[in-house]
């Protein structure tokens, strides 16, 4: 049977449905003019997520977010707000901040001198008197861009009258705020060069239907084939996968399989308590982890008994993956390279609760290493590499999306066959159409509803 999905639509009264299915062409991955498109009626009007909310804890933080040809200047003011800006000196143009992040006193311009405050504020001009037009304040600030934050990360949208992070997100924020994702920890920061569209990446996490082909062990640890999803408006989605199971299309097996057992072991669970009934290690781990919480201080009182043991995947227009369990968070994002439809970046940012003592009980993703965020004393350095790298086994972003990055590229270049029109989808790809569905919803400028 196909997986289940369900159309929902928020409580402010936006549609989860489009009226026009989008048609998947090679040429909506692989040409210049949609790429354009994109960046005129996506990137320039949606919400994007810039950054994490942990880089700019004390006035003067700062961080850089690059998306295509664009820059974007994030930082704390001396007021404690966060302010967002074109990181353009309004002098020649001269890109100010290269440095992925930092801390500064004031947004000097390393070419002529130009100062400004750290919200943007023009302060100096070197040599003002020369000039014959007036440098004022008001006309030669830094341009802003809408910024706000959610959930410990930072949203910024370069359209100045777009609706708000909270109606743009609607839903998403009540029913993810028991997370306190906020609360969390980054103990890695990745990111990888991709020979693929940033929407080649998303459509990967948008299905299981590859998961049985190219990621085997997962049976023996969460049931992929009847994934339940969610169609939610303005192109968001969400996927719910049971965990601590085995995929029931493979039969039950007689013992916990040795992936699964390497994940109860250190909730002090064993193993051999389970031969010939397997099916219950999942209700025995959502209890478990309530009594280790105890131990530890970790409340799960606010999540139900699904949400303790099972995957939950939210996907944020138009390019934001989260991987949600309550003590770890994954946030994928691909951006798309300035001028190169077959590229783009891939960051993947992991946080984790931060535990007290010893948080190496079996509290994370299931099927995947353990990364205890007490390890971390400082933020991690970013680690950039490009998916060579990762082939060839010399990075790691674990290996359920090691096994994507090495299919990723081939999917790209075979959209340039003269032999591939269009994709073809079945029912358990349904995210990947409502995606695209409202893409084109997007660049057709009717994603938000005029009474918005």
């Amino acid at each position: 049977m196909p997986q289940p999905y369900l159309y929902r639509d928020f409580a402010n009264g936006l549609s989860a449905r489009v009226p026009r299915q989008a048609s998947l062409d090679a040429e909506r991955y692989t040409t210049t003019a949609f790429m354009q498109q994109e960046w005129d009626g996506i990137w320039t009007r949606s919400w994007l997520l810039a950054g994490l909310l942990c880089d700019l804890k004390e006035p003067g933080d700062y961080f850089v977010f690059n998306l295509g040809r664009e820059s974007i200047l994030v930082s704390r003011t001396e007021s404690g707000a966060i302010a967002a800006v074109y990181n353009a000196c309004q002098h020649r143009g001269n890109r100010i901040m290269t440095n992925e992040l930092g801390s500064v006193r004031a947004i000097s311009c390393p070419y002529h001198g130009w100062t400004y405050d750290l919200d943007g504020r023009l302060l100096s001009v070197p040599d003002a008197e020369r000039f014959t037009q007036d440098i004022a304040c008001e006309s030669h600030s830094l341009k802003p861009v809408q910024v706000d934050t959610w959930a410990g990360l930072v949203w910024i949208n370069m359209d100045l009258d777009a609706p708000s992070l909270a109606t743009f997100l609607g839903d998403v924020i009540p029913e993810l705020a028991p997370y306190r994702f906020e609360d969390m920890v980054l103990v890695s920061d990745q990111t990888v060069t991709l020979d693929a569209n940033w929407k080649t990446c998303i459509d990967n996490f948008n299905e299981q239907y590859h998961v049985d082909f190219i990621h085997p062990q997962h049976a023996s640890f969460v049931d992929c084939c009847n994934a339940a999803n969610e169609l939610w408006p303005l192109g968001h989605r969400r996927v719910l996968v049971e965990g601590y199971v085995t995929n029931p299309r493979y039969g039950v097996p007689e013992e916990v399989p040795p992936i699964l057992a390497a994940a109860i072991r250190p909730l002090g669970l064993e193993p051999d308590d389970f031969k010939g009934r397997v099916p219950e290690v999942r209700r025995a781990v959502q209890r478990q982890k309530r009594l280790v919480g105890e131990r530890l201080g970790f409340d799960y009182s606010g999540f139900t008994d699904e949400q303790v043991s099972d995957v939950l995947q939210y996907d944020l227009f138009p390019n934001v993956i989260m991987t949600v369990k309550p003590e770890e968070l994954w946030v994928m994002r691909p951006r798309p390279h300035p001028t190169d439809p077959d590229k783009c970046c891939f960051d993947k940012w992991t946080l984790r609760a931060n535990l007290p003592g010893d948080a190496s009980h079996g509290l994370s993703l299931v099927g995947d290493p353990k990364v205890t965020a007490d390890a971390i004393d400082d933020r991690p350095e970013r680690e950039v590499f490009d998916q060579a790298d990762v082939v060839a086994g010399r990075h790691s972003m674990t290996i359920t999306i090691d096994q994507d990055i090495h299919l990723l590229r081939d999917m790209q270049a075979g959209m340039h066959s003269r032999g591939f029109r269009r994709a073809v989808l079945n029912e358990d790809e349904i995210r990947v159409q409502h995606f695209h569905d409202w893409v084109d919803a997007w660049l057709d400028g009717k994603a938000w509803p005029t009474s918005s």
